[in-house]
């Protein structure tokens, strides 16, 4: 971030500074355009998590996200600079001098400065904990994958001796390759707001394409920061929560609507299916969906297929596909998320979040081991991790995890990114059925 807040200065300043205004073709304030272009980098970069560690040592994935950010800043300050009405739309010779000079400053820090820091730089002392014994994979990649920027300085199986690591304030990395769901929720939680923990666990093998991960052989690196607990956030949250919902709601009005019409004309009904939910803490609540089913049709051929997915049934999704209560207009919905659009409304009376793990079935719940009721610990949502990089395509452990995962990582940034990516999934119905 350091070198990103001095290049955006340092680029606005030379390009502002070498050419004159008659050239660059409008008038400015250096030291307003110096706020506004620097803040509209942070902002985005931080959006697209390029602070995070994770992503700095996937370097393919970074120096993509790196250029994904570079076009996003200037999209973001050209429209700055026609709303301010400091230039005509004709004027974008600078705009272009500085895209070339930003750019520059950009690609040098993360292809050549940056990894050369993480060389010269002390490295952060960190501890693996191994307790099955094996550190095989992980430990090989963080000693020679040279731009990690850690030293190995113990290995050990034994809690105690890991405790005694914590408390001096080593970070941990946890190797484990136990296959037991119960037992990796255990070790993770063993370290909540004790210590931030890297998590390696070939048990997780298949949730890819995580934005916000590094991986090996398949094979996630998950860094746990057990954030997103602090007072400000949630209050933020909230505000974000209320006003984004009167937007949502807006917006998808006509979408609503189509939706209410084609229900009723293609099937005997009510518009909207109230169904009893869980949310936080265990507690009941009526949420809302469009009806994409046949009336009063049975749930036990569900809740008997919930029952298999929660106890780990092999080729089980959690998703039933090809469900033949659902009903034509209905699958158009499902597809699309369209069917979760007057979720909104929830989100509105307070008792759902835009992000957040989504809200199980009573019976869904009924069937849960005690490390599925982690992902109850905070606000359930509308979107999330599962939504966006699961959906159907993974298994119901695999899915608790994501969730998981975010109630232990969430902060604004996460949840803007999230946020912007739901379109696209509804759109290109990933995953959906």
């Amino acid at each position: 971030m350091f070198f990103d807040i001095l290049f955006s200065i340092f680029s606005v300043i030379l390009v502002y500074q070498i050419f004159p205004e008659e050239v660059i073709g409008f008038i400015i304030n250096l030291p307003l355009e110096i706020f506004v272009f620097t803040f509209i980098v942070i902002a985005l970069f931080a959006y697209l998590d390029l602070y995070n560690y994770m992503v700095f040592l996937n370097r393919f994935r970074y120096i993509y996200r790196t250029t994904k950010g570079i076009v996003y800043v200037f999209i973001f300050y050209l429209i700055w600079l026609l709303i301010s009405s400091s230039m005509h739309t004709q004027d974008v010779f600078s705009v272009f001098m500085l895209l070339f000079v930003f750019s520059f400053f950009v690609y040098f820090s993360r292809i050549i400065l940056l990894p050369i820091c993480a060389l010269l730089l002390p490295k952060r002392e960190i501890v693996i904990f191994a307790p099955e014994g094996s550190c095989e994979g992980i430990e090989d990649w963080l000693k020679y994958h040279t731009i990690s920027g850690v030293k190995i300085v113990a290995i050990s199986e034994n809690k105690e001796e890991i405790e005694e690591y914590v408390k001096k304030g080593f970070p941990i990395v946890l190797s484990t390759f136990t296959d037991n769901w119960q037992k990796l929720i255990d070790y993770i939680y063993y370290f909540k707001r004790k210590t931030p923990v890297i998590l390696f666990a070939p048990l997780l093998f298949g949730i890819d394409e995580v934005d916000y991960w590094a991986y090996l052989e398949g094979i996630p690196i998950i860094y746990f920061r057990w954030s997103g607990s602090s007072k400000i956030y949630l209050f933020v949250k909230k505000i974000i929560d209320f006003i984004g919902s009167i937007f949502a709601i807006l917006i998808f009005s006509p979408f609503m609507i189509i939706a209410a019409i084609g229900i009723k004309w293609t099937s005997k009904g009510p518009i909207l299916f109230i169904q009893k939910r869980i949310k936080k803490g265990g507690k009941a609540f009526d949420m809302l969906k469009f009806r994409s089913m046949i009336v009063s049709s049975d749930e036990e051929p569900h809740k008997e297929f919930v029952k298999k997915c929660i106890n780990g049934e092999k080729g089980l999704n959690f998703k039933l596909i090809n469900d033949s209560r659902v009903t034509s207009w209905g699958k158009i919905l499902r597809k699309t998320s369209i069917d979760e659009f007057p979720q909104c409304f929830n989100v509105l009376k307070g008792e759902l979040s835009l992000v957040g793990p989504r809200p199980p079935m009573e019976y869904e719940v009924k069937q849960y081991s005690e490390w599925h009721k982690k992902r109850l610990s905070v606000k359930q949502g509308v979107t999330g991790v599962w939504q966006i990089f699961g959906r159907a395509r993974l298994s119901f452990a695999k899915s608790c995890f994501l969730d998981i995962y975010y109630a232990e990582n969430r902060n604004l940034c996460l949840d803007a990114h999230l946020l912007s990516q739901t379109p696209h999934t509804i759109f290109f119905g990933k995953g959906a059925y």
